[in-house]
């Protein structure tokens, strides 16, 4: 099968005789991907194997990987399967959604599994997520023009709050938007917000808001909440559930997951951005890793470009909530996703000249 345009060049014959030999040489076939496994590594590469499991579509998790020069280490024992290149590294756990890229905790719409002795994982999550995060240039360059800012909340919705500090989601989703606009200023990008004064504006229309602009990013600020005096706390990223898939909070499939929403366009491109803004605000503010994760929350739906929703912290940790309330915090929130955007643009981005 197909990845990203690659076509297997193996004849007819060839390539059914490697995908028999992939799924059906049991515990072995861990090794056909291993250093010194010769051409019948390469082989297996270019034909990665895809099975149906309970109506899902699975892949070979190594041969993709393998395809761009990872080196495989799978142990049947624990379920582990290690890719490594260079400086990157994912680490995939048969049985579990989670996953780890680079030492980010990551989510996947389904649990890796084994077949026939072989890790699978869904076609869906390498190909919109796994994949699209470590060789992004397969998808080739679009420019960067206008990023639109959604400060959540605002006005008579007052999202999150830490009630004894009488602190406010909305006043700090905004301040952060602006330090952010303020630092997208002198690049270029022509740069939009949804709203610039405490004011409630409903999430359609935010994501009309950015579809009316042309966004080509669209960032949503937000900061999390759970029950008072919790010790809950860190950061967590969201980019849009894609089709077919159930969202990382969900425990079972539903009616929702078939639906095509505007913003599963661009599933591979939110999958670079989600990684590169979660990689940056965990290097800046050292917070705990709560996790890349998937949802159907509806500016995400509706915007039709690329789009990340970010959860900068929890305001019902009390020692989370005093860090927020410092203005050089959030001015540290605002650098990690300015040079999350910087980041994103120069994998994907193309030369764009200044507004």
């Amino acid at each position: 099968m197909p990845f990203f345009g690659f076509t297997p060049r193996l004849p007819r014959a060839s390539l059914a005789a490697l995908l028999l030999l992939a799924l059906v040489s049991g515990p072995s076939a861990g090794n056909l991907c291993a250093a010194g496994a010769g051409n019948v590594r390469q082989s297996v590469a270019r034909a990665p194997a895809t099975v149906k499991l309970r109506g899902i579509s699975y892949t070979d998790a190594r041969a993709p990987f393998v395809q761009f020069g990872y080196k495989a280490s799978y142990q049947a024992a624990s379920g582990v399967l290690t890719l490594r290149s260079g400086a990157s590294e994912v680490v995939l756990t048969v049985g579990s959604r989670e996953a780890k890229l680079n030492g980010l905790r990551l989510f996947l719409g389904e649990p890796v599994e084994v077949y026939k002795g072989t890790p699978v994982v869904t076609t869906i999550d390498l190909e919109r997520f796994l994949l699209p995060i470590v060789r992004p240039s397969r998808l080739g360059r679009k420019a960067v023009r206008t990023i639109v800012i959604d400060a959540g909340h605002g006005g008579n919705d007052s999202g999150t709050r830490h009630i004894k500090r009488k602190l406010n989601e909305k006043t700090f989703t905004l301040d952060v938007a602006k330090r952010l606009q303020a630092m997208l200023a002198g690049g270029p990008w022509k740069v939009r917000m949804t709203r610039t004064d405490d004011r409630f504006i409903e999430l359609s229309d935010r994501a009309e808001f950015a579809n009316n602009a042309k966004a080509d990013l669209f960032i949503s600020i937000h900061f999390n909440a759970v029950a008072a005096g919790s010790d809950v706390r860190g950061t967590e990223t969201y980019v849009l559930t894609p089709q077919f898939q159930r969202s990382t909070s969900s425990a079972k499939a539903g009616p929702e997951d078939k639906v095509a929403y505007p913003g599963n366009r661009h599933d591979a491109r939110s999958a670079i951005l989600g990684y590169h803004m979660h990689r940056q605000l965990l290097a800046k503010l050292k917070s705990e890793d709560r996790g890349y994760k998937r949802a159907r929350f509806a500016v995400l739906r509706l915007v039709d470009s690329p789009g990340v929703l970010v959860e900068a912290g929890y305001l019902s940790n009390d020692t989370e909530a005093a860090k927020i309330a410092n203005a050089g915090y959030r001015g540290d929130i605002a650098e990690a996703l300015f040079a999350a955007i910087q980041a994103y643009d120069a994998s994907v981005g193309a030369p764009t000249k200044a507004p």
